[in-house]
């Protein structure tokens, strides 16, 4: 009787997923998630296509004490509104070839096939796709147009084409001599009401955050000490719960827009299937092929807790 006992020397690669699968995902949810003004906001996953902010608000009313249901009385109500988040679904391709590379970093290849099957530098170059696809995600939270991407970003939402907003009259131009001005104005125009929240956020370009240092600094209200070197340095106009920050997505512009950063609001997919990197070989072409889709999408929940001072 034979009692060798039969093994299985089939490879198990079920525990294990290809180059492009584990990085391009990566890749790309780093890119959406890690962009400056997305890591600020309220980040609403799962919009395709246009779906609803929900919002609830209510005003209470009170009436003389005593016994009894007075209807007449009784002006009290809660409300469900909503705004819409109207995504853009947006495409990214590439296609690359190694061989290009082969007359200037030949070592690179010694041990690399002949045809273009891998990709040297990899690494390196998701990584630089990442920062590119930050700034991209960036520039469209704050820069869509209706015309453009069919929805408007914050640049557009947060102004005086958005009913309810408040407007700063006559608003101080931005120098690195009027910027503590600048945010004085806006912080007179927030309504009472959340002027003591602390989710309050002021952005500006990252040129008039560099002015708004700068005033701080020679208005001596800069304080740093050394043993804070190396860790993130977080401003907030002195004497106030606002923070002060400087967004890409303001670049060359002197708009300043302040609110409650939860109810400003970015639409995400990263539950679509679709909105993934994806980097693979194709034999018919020989080259290496990356392309990637995603949505996006902005808005505002209330747009009476946002002031602007409407300046371009």
């Amino acid at each position: 009787m034979n009692n060798l006992k039969k093994h299985n020397f089939s490879f198990d690669l079920t525990q294990i997923g290809t180059y492009t699968d584990q990085v391009g995902g990566l890749l790309l949810s780093e890119s959406i998630v890690k962009a400056k003004t997305l890591e600020l906001c309220y980040l609403q996953p799962g919009v395709v296509g246009t779906q609803s902010i929900n919002l609830l608000s209510s005003t209470i009313s009170f009436g003389s004490g005593g016994c009894g249901w007075d209807n007449t009385a009784n002006l009290s109500a809660t409300t469900f509104t909503q705004r819409q988040l109207a995504s853009k679904l947006y495409l990214y391709q590439e296609s690359l070839c190694p061989t290009a590379l082969r007359n200037y970093w030949a070592g690179m290849f010694l041990n690399n096939p002949a045809s273009n099957s891998e990709l040297p530098f990899e690494a390196q170059i998701l990584d630089l796709k990442m920062k590119e696809l930050q700034k991209f995600v960036e520039n469209k939270v704050w820069q869509a147009t209706t015309a453009t991407d069919g929805y408007d970003g914050f640049y557009y939402t947060i102004s005086s084409g958005t009913t309810g907003v408040n407007l700063v009259v006559s608003a101080t131009t931005p120098s690195s001599s009027t910027m503590l001005t600048c945010v004085d104005e806006m912080i007179s125009a927030l309504p009472d009401a959340i002027k003591e929240d602390d989710d309050l956020i002021c952005f500006m370009s990252m040129s008039n955050y560099n002015n708004y240092v700068i005033n701080l600094r020679t208005a001596n209200y800069f304080h740093f000490s050394p043993e804070d070197a190396g860790q993130e340095f977080i401003t907030f106009h002195p004497a106030t719960k606002v923070r002060i920050v400087g967004v890409p997505g303001l670049s060359s512009t002197n708009r300043l827009t302040l609110g409650k950063s939860s109810q400003m609001v970015i639409g995400v997919g990263l539950l679509d299937d679709t909105e993934r990197i994806d980097a693979w070989y194709s034999r018919d072409n020989n080259e290496i092929r990356i392309q990637g889709q995603f949505n996006l999408s902005s808005n505002i929940a209330f747009p009476e807790n946002f002031v602007s001072n409407n300046l371009n």
